[in-house]
């Protein structure tokens, strides 16, 4: 059955492992979301999209937390590039 595909589960960890890396420090997924792209480029201006007023106020927090660290992106990199057994 395709969900108990090997490739998916390994997919399936990657994103946990990320999940913990971009919510460190007590973001959101949203705001870890935000933080990487602040973190890959100076150059870039995210504008991420809300339907709510909580939504707005949730991105709006992601700048207390500033970007990722260099060390967090430098884990997320190995977690995307590496293998899951």
């Amino acid at each position: 059955m395709y969900l108990e595909s090997k490739p998916l589960q390994q997919r399936l960890a990657q994103v946990e492992a990320l999940r913990d890396v971009l919510t460190s420090n007590g973001r959101t997924m949203a705001q870890g979301a935000l933080a990487w792209i602040w973190a890959y480029s100076n150059r870039t201006i995210p504008i991420p999209g809300f339907k709510s007023v909580k939504q707005v106020t949730e991105n709006a927090k992601a700048m207390e937390f500033g970007p990722l660290t260099k060390p967090q992106m430098e884990e997320i990199t190995t977690l995307m590039t590496g293998k899951y057994e």
